[in-house]
């Protein structure tokens, strides 16, 4: 068995979407490798011949089933973050490559469609809520999550922080 480089580990480029819908709460989603406490916005790798835009449309397509959505803006800031070593490690023994953590372009995307109109995909996600924008602290739990959206929300200048 290799071992790791950590010092040759790139970032994973990736994205993510603040999904907000007509009542201006926010779509956050549990992955199936989350905890019962951990959430996120939707969202994923970027592949080799997309730009981040393509890929974020990609995902939610992905991700929610449905195409009732529509891309606002990107943020100017980025989300770079590492993983914690024992994941990295995980995915290393899994996949025989790896990265020290993700890169994410983040973009603000307002949903047209009804709730009954999200088909998660079960293998991926556990499942998805709704949540009050000013509720986020208690899903945002991942370090530094919660402040990363407040700064967004600032960024786009959204109201109902």
């Amino acid at each position: 068995m290799k071992n790791i480089d950590w010092e040759k580990l790139n970032y994973r480029r990736s994205t993510v979407a603040v999904v907000l819908n007509k009542n201006n709460k926010m779509l956050i989603i549990q992955k199936q490798s989350y905890k019962e406490n951990e959430w996120d916005g939707p969202g994923g790798g970027i592949e080799e011949d997309e730009s981040p835009e393509e890929a974020i449309v990609r995902e939610l397509k992905e991700e929610l089933g449905t195409d009732k959505f529509e891309i606002v803006k990107c943020s100017q800031m980025t989300d770079k973050y590492n993983w914690p070593r024992e994941y990295v490690l995980k995915r290393f023994l899994e996949r025989g490559k790896t990265y020290l953590g993700q890169e994410r372009k983040q973009f603000l995307v307002k949903f047209w469609g009804e709730d009954n109109e999200i088909k998660i995909p079960e293998k991926e996600i556990r499942k998805f809520e709704w949540a009050e924008i000013k509720e986020l602290e208690k899903y945002f739990i991942f370090p530094n999550q919660y402040q990363k959206t407040q700064k967004l929300f600032e960024e786009w200048r959204i109201d109902s922080w």
